[in-house]
């Protein structure tokens, strides 16, 4: 006969204390016979105190069956059953920020120097020993000494970049029968022939030479001179000029004009950027600036001769002293705790990867749950499984689709109105302009004027003016078409209003709109999982190489910034004290609060405005919020919420944030 507790066919069933007691009292009785089991007799103590043990070893063998299963287990037996399905719980992190240090060649950021976020207080330490060095660089400032006959070079990931004033002297003179090749950065020119005299053939030489697409101008001064400009953003090498033929051919010799200081720095920073592209130089008139396109990726760099390097920053690691989710946001860890010579400023360009705690039981569950997607491949829940557990620093995915064969509607948002004296330019598929638009007597006349051009187009439904003042016209398209709008230019008028594109996902495409991660791996597994012959969608693309070396374009979303805005006035209660920082304090928890939103969720005033109460002192609040596209746009303050789109997050900073009493 099964037993009535342990393990049954309904599970595992507990022997409580008072069915142990009874059952203790009935096996002494059977033994003894009729004997005193009061609670004060010495049998009754007795089963008493053996009652209890035994019910505490039912409990434990109760917490040892339901450790098994995932909805039910704690601690290290729950980081037991997870690993059946391939997970182990997320230990806790620290917040990892690159930081760009500048100062002195050389100068040694010992490991554990400490700088810190105003801001916050929040403390970050350097992870190793590292060095301000020109050779890991993420920014220099190079500075013409002197104007100079010579050749300028600047070394940057060990490719050379040169500017000159090429000038060709000849030794002797042209003569009957001569032929003149030149090659110029390595390109050979065609051969110019003995033309009725010197002068004529050195004018014919140098208008060959004027011809080359590198050349600005080629200038011949009578009898034996050619003085060559490079076009800007190029630099000219004469390799080699070969003269054959005649009675006898004269010599050459390449030496250098001086260029003015000035068109040193201008060339060398054109050339850098057409040259080179993980750098960006900025001309600063007579010395110039480069900054590594991502301060991840740093470079080397060296000057030659009337150059010199008079700053440089290097990228150095810096975690956060707590593993915690600290926020560091782009140019928010500028304060240096430590002192140490040479070290003279810092700041991190991007946002630091944020740290956790350690990963909670629920937490933990609810990850599991999602994990067991990733044996699939192909649909919506095992791409953003995927994202979410194998792709390191992905903190948010959320995958959408267009099963239709009709491309979305594309949002044509503007940030303000249409003045008097616009004019508006508007290309479709980076080559088909519109009809150009001037402003007509008010914004909305002027709105409604661009969105019937847009509408006449062939590959176009419709296109309807509507959204927050009028500001939005809706794109549809016809089925079959795909439409990209590449271009809204605003130009004449006091202000020029920008337009932002939102929607337009292609027929039978998806968007993967993903938070943290790098391009790479993200594109990498999106290529892995994604069904065949649907197209990828979204604002970053990246290109990768499949296992058969043909090369895929693979796009997916960054959520799109919506720039919150908020201004709230306190009213104080005087049954409470308000702290002398209080105003800071409530600025930072709706910060707080608004930088953990996430991806797709709206902003909602009033809990937002409930933030404030996390602060003692306060009775009640008078709110306001706005939202732009851009941080330096002027805020159109409201009670509406602002609704947040799916493939959009809401950002907070301090200083949108005003707290008034």
């Amino acid at each position: 006969m099964t037993s009535q507790f342990g393990l049954t066919p309904q599970g595992f069933k507990i022997k409580r204390l008072p069915d142990i007691h009874a059952e203790n009292q009935n096996l002494l009785l059977a033994a003894f016979g009729e004997i005193n089991l009061d609670p004060q007799s010495i049998f009754g103590q007795l089963i008493g105190v053996l009652s209890k043990v035994e019910a505490d070893i039912w409990e434990n063998m109760q917490d040892v069956y339901f450790s098994q299963y995932p909805n039910s287990a704690e601690g290290i037996s729950l980081d037991n059953v997870v690993q059946l399905n391939a997970i182990t719980r997320l230990a806790a992190q620290q917040t990892n920020v690159t930081a760009v240090c500048a100062g002195l060649e050389g100068t040694l950021i010992n490991q554990g120097a400490l700088a810190r976020i105003p801001d916050t207080g929040a403390v970050f330490f350097c992870q190793a020993d590292s060095f301000i060095s020109r050779s890991h660089a993420a920014s220099a400032s190079i500075v013409v000494g002197a104007a100079a006959a010579q050749s300028y070079t600047a070394i940057i990931n060990n490719q050379t970049i040169t500017y000159s004033l090429p000038i060709i002297t000849f030794t002797g003179s042209f003569v009957t029968g001569n032929s003149i090749v030149v090659t110029l950065n390595g390109t050979t020119l065609a051969a110019v022939p003995f033309n009725t005299s010197n002068d004529q053939t050195l004018t014919d030489l140098a208008a060959a030479i004027a011809a080359n697409p590198d050349v600005l101008s080629a200038t011949p001064t009578i009898p034996n001179i050619i003085s060559i400009v490079p076009v800007l953003g190029k630099n000219v090498v004469v390799n080699s000029i070969v003269i054959t033929g005649g009675a006898s051919q004269p010599t050459y010799a390449v030496t250098f004009d001086t260029p003015t200081i000035n068109a040193v720095s201008q060339n060398l920073t054109s050339i850098i950027n057409a040259t080179i592209s993980t750098v960006l130089a900025t001309d600063l008139i007579g010395s110039l600036s480069i900054v590594a396109d991502d301060p991840d990726v740093p470079f080397s760099i060296s000057v030659g001769t009337n150059l010199s390097i008079s700053s440089q920053s290097s990228p150095i690691t810096f975690l956060s002293q707590n593993f915690a989710p600290i926020a560091a946001p782009i140019n928010t860890l500028v304060e240096i705790l430590t002192p140490i010579s040479g070290w003279n400023s810092i700041n991190n360009p991007k946002a630091g990867v944020t740290g956790r705690f350690i990963e909670t039981d629920a937490e933990l569950r609810i990850r599991r749950n999602n994990s067991i997607r990733l044996l699939g491949a192909g649909t919506v829940e095992s791409i953003r499984a995927r994202l979410l557990q194998q792709v390191p620093g992905v903190t948010s995915a959320f995958i959408f689709e267009n099963r239709t064969m009709t491309q979305e509607p594309i949002d044509i948002v503007l940030n303000q109105d249409l003045v008097t004296g616009n004019t508006i330019t508007i290309v479709f598929n980076t080559i088909q302009t519109l009809p150009i638009v001037t402003f007509a007597t008010s914004h909305l006349d002027t709105m409604n004027a661009i969105a019937i051009d847009i509408a006449n187009q062939p590959q176009i439904a419709s296109a309807v003016v509507g959204g927050t003042a009028n500001r939005t016209i809706t794109v549809s398209m016809k089925e079959a078409v795909e439409v990209a709008i590449t271009t809204f230019s605003v130009t004449g008028g006091a202000s020029q209003a920008q337009a932002v594109f939102k929607g337009g996902r292609l027929a039978k495409s998806f968007e993967a709109v993903v938070e943290g991660g790098s391009d790479a791996d993200v594109a990498n597994k999106i290529w892995l999982t994604k069904p065949a012959g649907i197209q990828t969608f979204g604002n970053t693309s990246f290109t990768i190489t499949d296992s058969q070396g043909e090369q895929q374009v693979i796009n997916f979303s960054r959520p799109t910034p919506i720039y919150i805005w908020v201004t709230v006035a306190l009213t104080l209660y005087s049954e409470e004290t308000f702290p002398p920082n209080g105003q800071d304090l409530v600025a930072e928890a709706i910060n707080t609060y608004g930088n953990n939103l996430g991806i797709g969720v709206d902003v909602l005033l009033q809990r937002v405005l409930a933030q404030i109460f996390t602060v003692p002192g306060i009775a009640s609040g008078a709110m306001q919020i706005a939202a732009t596209n851009s941080p330096g746009d002027s805020p159109l303050y409201g009670t509406a919420d602002i609704p947040i789109q799916e493939n959009e997050i809401a950002i907070f900073d301090l200083s949108r944030i005003t707290v008034t009493v």
